[in-house]
């Protein structure tokens, strides 16, 4: 479940005379004429992560089978790295063209791209949208950040931090489902991502802003396809958000690949999760969330909920359909280049009694420059049940049913 990086600082500007003299006369034509603007940005954040009780399993299907403790250089202490280019032309009369592409790149290996949401790669497998913006608000085609993903971030004291935040309980509740394997971005409850969608976003409306999306499924009527609506609002140092996310056949080649693997053919397999009742058309991923966020000099208080429901009501065995997530949070900033915080999230499993994980962080950030930070984070997590696996860092699986402390210490630089 690739996710929105924290925002960059001090994005740069570069205008495409770096090429050669002729392009630069050219672009600086156009650019007086059209009034454009294309900006290359990136962050790179790499670290080094301690951490215990790793999976020896397949991806994130939850297992006993544990690798013990290890320490390895990681990307995405804070949100991964990642590398972009966006930009706008005026067309007039208010209207704007708009385009943004951007993908992984980790800083531990070179390789770039990432997963995107039917288990294939990409390039660009952050965004890459293209979209109208105005004084009626702003609509955006292709792959892109789910507005899901934004609210859950905007009263998050962690801010969707890679490290220890309502990013990675929500990766835990994911697990819980026993019907994710982590390597595509349909998720079993809500998402970050969506392909071939479509958002509208509202003007602001004295702090209130809206976001409608729909995301085709490719498959003909609602099959595969994903809708979400947010809200959030803003006054003065309150923040408030509010998501509803509804999917159809999220599981469904999940359970697909499951079953194969546990029959060792494809086709057997797939037999086997349609009779369980998988289908692209099954009603199986729904996610409602409220936030709140409250800042007063250099003090924030935070709390969120969150409902995971799967309303089909299949499931894999041992999985769950329901599922309740709240957080709460504080964050101190007692001089303006240090950050710190720390967050307490609570994942009970309605469907299998007694399941349950809490992910206790802290977490120290020192900005060296507005845009190089240095920091330090930790977190305890304790995972109870055969199918509670909640891993306090992003992109890393832990065993289920096992107890995990994890540090890191690492370096963020924007440009």
């Amino acid at each position: 479940m690739p996710v929105r990086p924290v925002p960059s600082h001090g994005t740069t500007r570069l205008p495409l005379c770096g090429i050669a003299a002729a392009s630069a006369a050219l672009f600086i034509a156009v650019s007086a004429q059209a009034q454009s603007s294309v900006t290359l940005y990136g962050t790179l954040d790499s670290g080094v992560l301690s951490m215990s009780n790793y999976s020896a399993g397949t991806g994130y299907l939850p297992t006993t089978a544990h690798q013990g403790s290890s320490v390895k250089a990681k990307d995405g202490g804070l949100g991964a790295s990642h590398w972009g280019i966006r930009g706008t032309e005026d067309l007039g009369g208010g209207l704007r063209a708009n385009f943004h592409l951007q993908g992984n790149l980790n800083a531990t290996n070179g390789s770039t791209g990432g997963a995107n949401s039917s288990s294939g790669t990409s390039f660009f497998n952050q965004l890459s949208v293209v979209g109208l913006s105005g004084s009626l608000g702003e609509i955006k085609l292709g792959r892109q950040f789910s507005p899901a993903a934004y609210a859950m971030q905007y009263t998050d004291a962690r801010g969707l931090r890679y490290f220890g935040s309502a990013l990675t309980a929500l990766v835990g509740m994911n697990t819980a489902s026993k019907a994710w394997i982590g390597n595509n971005s349909n998720v079993a409850f809500g998402t970050i991502y969506n392909d071939n969608a479509i958002v509208y976003t509202t003007p602001n409306w004295n702090g209130l802003k809206m976001d409608f999306a729909y995301a085709f499924g490719e498959g003909g009527g609602k099959a595969n396809s994903q809708q979400s609506v947010t809200a959030l609002y803003q006054n003065g140092g309150l923040k408030l958000s509010a998501l509803y996310y509804n999917g159809y056949g999220n599981n469904q080649a999940n359970a697909a690949a499951i079953y194969g693997a546990a029959l060792g053919n494809a086709d057997a397999g797939a037999a086997s999760a349609r009779a369980a009742g998988f289908s692209t058309t099954a009603n199986t991923n729904r996610l409602y969330s409220l936030g709140a966020q409250y800042s007063r000099g250099p003090y924030t208080i935070s709390g969120q909920y969150y409902a995971a429901r799967n309303p089909s009501h299949v499931i894999m065995p041992g999985g769950s359909d329901s599922l309740d997530m709240w957080n709460f949070g504080l964050g101190w900033r007692p001089v303006p280049y240090l950050n710190l915080s720390t967050a307490y999230y609570h994942v009970k499993d309605n469907k299998n009694a007694g399941h349950k994980a809490t992910q206790f962080v802290l977490g120290a950030e020192y900005l060296l420059s507005k845009r190089t930070w240095a920091y330090l984070q930790g977190a305890y997590v304790t995972n109870d049940g055969a199918n509670m696996a909640l891993s306090p860092m992003y992109a890393s699986p832990v065993a289920a049913g096992k107890n995990v402390h994890a540090l890191m210490v690492g370096v963020r630089h924007s440009f």
